[in-house]
């Protein structure tokens, strides 16, 4: 075998042009097997990561008015969740790995000689869990603020830029709707959300859930108002059935039909995120990857069914001198195999270079950038040795047909 190997590395060098342009069909498949399978994984990684900013695998439960089929129209009541519906779907919801409570208002927040209006959130710390936002620096809303009505803030990495500016920070002091509280956190940034509700969480400022549903109540109920219910799913799988778990509950809550859609409105960016074909879009590149990487190997067996021809002599004379067709079978198989390995080896090479690169700039959020995994390096490696297998077999068999006496006689 190590002959052989030889032998095929010494007629490489002998025809150095044709198999350059041979190795960069194999190159180039087996990196784009790499880089295209990546790149599909990347999309993926994007899309999840962008849906996901708002809390990943979220459902948001809200309430609305009695639907029109499920009541006369002089009965259309608008509903609302108190904090007793809260606790009540925490406890029972199954498929709902986390249940929080946020209560919405808008607030004028000033800090020295800057204003802006902004939009508060009262929340708790299940809802914090729930949408899963990094602290850049500080502490978030704690069960003690909850328990105290504390006038604690945390603020979101845009609103503290462009209300706090360079003077302010944790610690500092500000006022909302008059007002005094203080900042103990600060949100990192979340930058794009392909989710969101009303204004980005960068704009947003938090405030202990009992706090704002005692400083800015409903207008029109004395009840402790919860906005807006968010929990995580616990199967994304299951999304569909994780609503209708929620829809039950606090339809029962509420006194409502449990299929009221409008009485109880819920949305998860998953069903979005479902919606999109990602999984046949990372299929799609690996097939077009493939099919480069096939075209390289088609090059491969072009280029060896050529040297079968014009070394017919040689194969005649070597069999008239007592070489098997086995050995020839071997030469020739090794040759395609070597040109095809040094081919897929500099191909995953520079897949890997190519990935590892990209994987490590500075873009925007929405541009998805390779994701490179050692999976895929394996599968490269794999498709690049069935195809040299694959283009060995024919050159092969051409060279052990070769008549000996037949060439001969030609000589």
């Amino acid at each position: 075998m190590a002959d052989a190997l030889r032998e095929a590395l010494a007629t490489l060098r002998a025809h150095k042009g044709r198999a350059l342009l041979t190795l960069f069909g194999i190159t180039w498949g087996t990196a784009s097997v790499i880089f295209l399978t990546g790149w599909g994984d990347g999309v993926r990684v994007m899309m999840e990561r962008g849906f996901f900013k708002a809390g990943r695998n979220l459902g948001e439960a809200w309430a609305g008015r009695i639907g029109e089929e499920f009541t006369p129209a002089v009965d259309r009541r608008w509903l609302w969740f108190v904090s007793e519906d809260l606790f009540a779907l925490r406890e029972r919801a199954q498929l709902s790995e986390r249940v929080g409570g946020e209560s919405w208002a808008w607030a004028a927040a000033t800090f020295g000689s800057r204003a802006r209006h902004v939009d508060l959130r009262g929340v708790d710390p299940e809802a914090q869990a729930v949408r899963g936002v990094p602290l850049a620096a500080g502490r978030p809303i704690t069960q003690s603020d909850l328990d105290h009505r504390r006038r604690v803030v945390v603020l979101g990495d845009e609103l503290r830029r462009t209300l706090l500016g360079p003077q302010g920070g944790v610690g500092s002091w500000i006022r909302l709707d008059g007002r005094p509280f203080q900042v103990v956190g600060v949100h990192a940034r979340v930058g794009v959300q392909l989710s969101q509700d009303r204004m980005l969480i960068d704009k947003q400022i938090w405030a202990p859930l009992t706090t704002v549903q005692l400083l800015w109540p409903a207008w029109w109920t004395d009840e402790p108002v919860v906005s807006k219910i968010v929990f995580r799913i616990r199967d994304r799988a299951l999304v569909a059935e994780a609503k209708q778990e929620v829809r039950a509950i606090l339809a029962e809550r509420l006194g409502v039909s449990p299929y009221d859609d409008e009485a109880v409105g819920i949305f998860s960016p998953l069903e979005m995120l479902n919606r999109f074909p990602l999984d046949e879009s990372r299929g799609l590149m690996l097939v077009l990857a493939v099919t480069t990487l096939g075209v390289g190997g088609i090059g491969v067996l072009s280029m060896m069914l050529d040297a079968v021809h014009e070394r017919r002599q040689e194969i005649g004379v070597r069999m008239a001198l007592g070489a098997t067709r086995g050995a020839v079978v071997r030469l020739f198989f090794v040759e395609t195999f070597a040109i095809t390995a040094l081919g897929g080896l500099a191909g995953a090479a520079l897949g890997v270079a190519i990935a590892w690169g990209l994987g490590r700039l500075e873009v925007p959020d929405l541009v998805p950038l390779p994701v490179l995994k050692a999976s895929l390096v394996w599968v490269a490696l794999a498709v690049m040795t069935m195809v040299g297998v694959a283009a060995g077999v024919v050159p092969a068999w051409r060279a052990a047909r070769v008549d000996p006496a037949v060439t001969l006689r030609m000589e």
